[in-house]
């Protein structure tokens, strides 16, 4: 990624630098791995126990840029040196206006991440339900939507639909028709088979994309969605359109970056909770082999 960067202050780290420490504030940045590998470490009874290692291409402490987060895990670095580049939100926003192959870089990685922590659903058998209205990125999800909702007003060729309460837009394993969707008004509820009991686990408003994992080439849907208000509006993306709404503005752009990070970020810290990072299991990790880049 390190020849598509202009704008980007570029990092080095030796072999045991601390990135930074679980508790740290977390100063307005993420950081993107150009070469080598970092170890992620959380406290955990105690004791500091490694619960991820990421490699060239892949960035950590995204909810840094989300918003002032303690960050919740120590980063070191585990390579002989790594170099990373340090991306705020202005960096990001000077960066994705003059260099729209970075842009598409973060959006496809994202969604890749996204499709991962959506596959691991498989794994988790007690229920649960994504509480917003508590949860502290509730302002940035609520302010995601009302910038989102501009797609609606520039793309006046958006095909949407009416749908009314207890509508099923799709079941989860149900083949994966090349489409995603955001909710213009309205709920949906995003629903998960908990050992064979639907429960609704992630609620949708206006503003809100699901379905996402479609660019990935995934073949079946990873959950079902369903509508759960009347008179529900919902628009239908395929990848072209999606790519092209992408393309038409800095600001959206950093909008959709910010949707797809706070979206995986509370999904995954909710299966974290059930002990899915505990968990081994070889089908998904073989469908998580199958996950495509978007190239958007």
């Amino acid at each position: 990624m390190l020849h598509i960067l202009k704008n980007i202050r570029v990092m080095e780290f030796k072999q045991g630098s601390v990135i930074y420490e679980e508790g740290d504030k977390a100063d307005g940045s993420l950081y993107f791995i150009l070469a080598g590998r970092v170890n992620v470490f959380k406290t955990m009874e105690g004791k500091p126990r490694q619960i991820d290692s990421l490699g060239e291409g892949n960035f950590f402490g995204e909810v840094g840029i989300l918003m002032d987060y303690p960050r919740t895990a120590t980063v070191l670095a585990a390579s002989a040196s790594v170099r990373m580049a340090r991306i705020t939100t202005e960096s990001f926003l000077q960066e994705a206006s003059q260099n729209m192959k970075f842009a598409l870089k973060m959006i496809g990685i994202t969604i890749q991440r996204m499709a991962r922590i959506e596959l691991k659903l498989q794994m988790v058998q007690e229920p649960f339900t994504v509480d917003l209205e508590s949860h502290p990125l509730k302002p940035i999800v609520i302010e995601n939507r009302q910038k989102n909702m501009q797609i609606a007003e520039m793309l006046h060729s958006l095909r949407s639909m009416v749908h009314f309460k207890g509508k099923k837009l799709y079941g989860e394993g149900d083949r994966d028709t090349g489409e995603m969707f955001m909710v213009l008004k309205g709920e949906v509820q995003l629903m998960h088979a908990f050992q064979s009991q639907e429960v609704g686990f992630y609620p949708l408003y206006a503003g809100d994309f699901f379905g996402m994992s479609t660019l990935t080439g995934m073949q079946r849907r990873p959950y079902a969605a369903t509508v759960t208000a009347e008179h529900t509006s919902i628009c239908a993306f395929d990848k072209n359109l999606f790519s092209r709404v992408i393309q038409s503005d800095a600001n959206l752009i950093f909008s959709i970056f910010r949707t797809f990070v706070a979206y995986s970020t509370i999904l995954d810290e909710y299966m974290r909770k059930k002990g899915i990072e505990n968990i081994e299991d070889g089908r998904i990790n073989k469908m998580e082999a199958n996950i495509q880049d978007p190239e958007l």
